[in-house]
């Protein structure tokens, strides 16, 4: 009131105590109506300026806004949209200078400034799309706030810049675009050294995976021949032994041999299996036999151990397709390991179980090893699948082993889509779990497999078949030749791949019933020779059934020979039975092949 003595009117803002739905803005003006010093009139009006308060507040948050971007970009720029005109807020640096230099020489055009700055200020490389998405309609039509990169030419350098495009609306409503740009060099080139990085480490990882590929094929190839030798001598060394002591020790030897060769390949399956090199390959299967195979194969250690093996299966579906190689792998690894730590007197107990499947087509088994064996701690159960892991206590290093089978195990079943369990307690015994799924195979499986089984159960004799060996080592060529010999075959060696080619034109066709092809052989390897076997002229000569025999014995080395035309693959170390038995399986093969063709000829 005393302000008004000497004022006519007085203005005050005031905000309300706040509610639930927050204060209320007000401004009050009072006038004075009559010029009395100490007794006079007045009229007092109030209105409401939440809506001028908020305008402000937004004013003021768009001003710290464009305080904010200048302190990140180093050019800030209102264009509106429909007039074609530019206001710059803030320009810092010699960069910020040149945008607004050019908005002074365009006149602040809007859309005489982007072409002009993309010719004299961008590189070749960007111009044209920097004026694209800079341009003026383009500015009007996008919707949403966007941003793109471009090539800033400083003097002879390239520099990186960033443009920034955000939208806001005038009063009256007119869009406005805030561009904003900021220099982001180092941060692009830091990235693009990143990616630099990263490719060439990528590349030394692909040439490194090739360079082990390699060296486990040299490994394969090299550890195997000797062993070839090994164990092949022992064999023919056993039909000439008479005296219990002398078979005593044969015996022992090829046990230690065939240990040495499981570990052998142990190391170089766990090594493949990390690079990514092992695939499922599925075929017909039937459950039954598989688990009767196991149980055969180690019946003998079972018995001499003293230790009462079983087997028991409860399954609907026992056709199935599966990688039969992989699951028997899985199988004889967890009973060996079971035989190996179970005492005289002890049980091991295969059990295979068909669960329910909701997948049409499919079926799951559950296969469990059970053992009452020596048990594991449950501090050591965590690392049991970990490479070269094994417990250490009095009991186990007795026995001998890698610590390599459980990592294979666990690989092979993730491999498989697989799961795997393990229950064990010191003392007690263990049990290991793993579950698959597998496709019922239909009945054109189980036809092509009756014949297979046909075929490899066939008792012809090899007697007075005509075989080419083509082997460049000695040893493994007297091994191979004793062998083949004993069971009446004829046989004729050469040692390189161009001896082979050589002799096969040069006898007369019909000669050989079959080739044996080493792989590893000087001036012409096998997969060549065996090529250039099927390309000659004469039908009969390039027909000839191959067999790869070789001590290159992963999957992709069968893949290769059977690519190369070959008809069979066997690994070395030699296992006569399995020799014989690819062999017949084979030219009986071949034997059908030529029935078929002589019928189609004579109908």
């Amino acid at each position: 009131m005393e302000e008004l003595k000497e004022k006519d009117s007085i203005e005050i803002y005031y905000k309300t105590i706040p509610n639930g739905s927050g204060s209320r803005h007000f401004l009050a003006n009072a006038v004075r109506l009559s010029n009395e010093e100490e007794h006079f009139k007045i009229i007092l009006g109030f209105r409401s300026v939440d809506e001028i308060m908020k305008k402000e507040q937004e004013i003021e948050l768009q001003r710290e806004i464009i305080e904010g971007l200048g302190k990140e970009y180093f050019s800030v720029l209102a264009v509106e949209l429909d007039k074609d005109r530019v206001f710059y807020y803030r320009e810092s640096d010699e960069n910020g200078k040149i945008i607004s230099d050019f908005c002074r020489k365009c006149d602040n055009r809007w859309s005489q400034i982007i072409p002009s700055y993309a010719e004299t200020m961008v590189s070749n490389n960007t111009n044209g799309e920097f004026e694209k998405q800079l341009g003026l309609e383009t500015l009007r039509s996008q919707e949403e706030d966007y941003s793109m990169t471009y090539e800033f030419k400083s003097g002879t350098e390239i520099n990186y810049h960033q443009v920034r495009v955000a939208y806001a609306k005038k009063k009256d409503g007119a869009r406005v675009a805030i561009v904003g740009t900021r220099n982001i060099d180092s941060l692009i080139k830091k990235e693009r050294m990143q990616e630099e990085k990263l490719k060439k480490a990528y590349t030394a990882a692909e040439n490194a995976n090739k360079a082990k590929t390699e060296f486990l094929n040299n490994m394969s190839h090299d550890i195997r021949t000797p062993m070839n030798v090994i164990l092949g001598y022992n064999q023919l060394m056993k039909s000439l032994l008479t005296e219990p002591k002398q078979l005593d020790y044969q015996k022992k030897m090829e046990q230690s041999g065939k240990l040495l060769l499981s570990i052998i390949n142990n190391v170089l399956d766990m090594a493949r299996i990390e690079s990514g090199k092992v695939k499922v390959d599925e075929n017909y299967e039937r459950v039954g036999e598989v688990v009767d195979e196991i149980i055969s194969t180690f019946s003998s250690e079972a018995e001499e151990k003293g230790i009462h093996l079983s087997g028991s299966m409860k399954v609907t579906h026992r056709n199935i397709l599966c990688d039969g190689t992989k699951i028997r792998e899985i199988y004889v690894n967890l009973v060996s390991n079971a035989m190996k730590y179970t005492p005289r007197g002890g049980n091991v107990t295969i059990t295979v179980e068909e669960l329910p499947c909701e997948k049409e087509g499919y079926m799951k088994i559950k296969s469990e090893i059970k053992d009452t064996g020596i048990g594991m701690s449950k501090e050591y159960l965590p690392t049991l699948f970990e490479p070269f892991s094994r417990e250490q206590n009095t009991t186990t290093g007795r026995v001998g082993g890698t610590g390599l089978g459980m990592p294979i195990v666990k690989k092979m079943v993730d491999l498989m889509g697989g799961s795997l369990e393990v229950e064990s307690e010191p003392g007690k015994g263990t049990i290991f779990t793993f579950t698959l799924m597998h496709k019922i195979a239909d009945k054109k499986y189980y036809s092509q497999r009756k014949e297979k089984v046909k075929t490899s159960n066939m008792g012809e004799s090899l007697s007075g078949k005509h075989v080419l060996l083509a082997e460049d080592n000695d040893l493994n060529a007297e091994i191979a030749v004793t062998i083949l010999e004993e069971a009446g075959i004829i046989i004729e060696r050469v040692e390189d791949g161009i001896q082979c080619v050589n002799r096969v034109e040069q006898m007369s066709p019909g000669t050989y019933d079959l080739i044996l092809m080493d792989i590893q052989m000087p001036n012409m390897d096998g997969y060549q020779a065996a090529q250039r076997i099927r390309h000659l002229n004469d039908k009969t000569r390039a027909e000839i059934p191959i067999i790869a025999m070789t001590a290159n014995a992963f999957a992709e080395d069968r893949k290769r020979a059977f690519d190369a035309g070959m008809n069979g693959h066997i690994a070395k170390p030699i296992d006569i039975e399995k020799l014989g038995a690819v062999i017949l399986s084979v030219l009986k093969k071949q034997e059908s092949l030529q029935i078929g063709k002589n019928n189609s000829i004579n109908g």
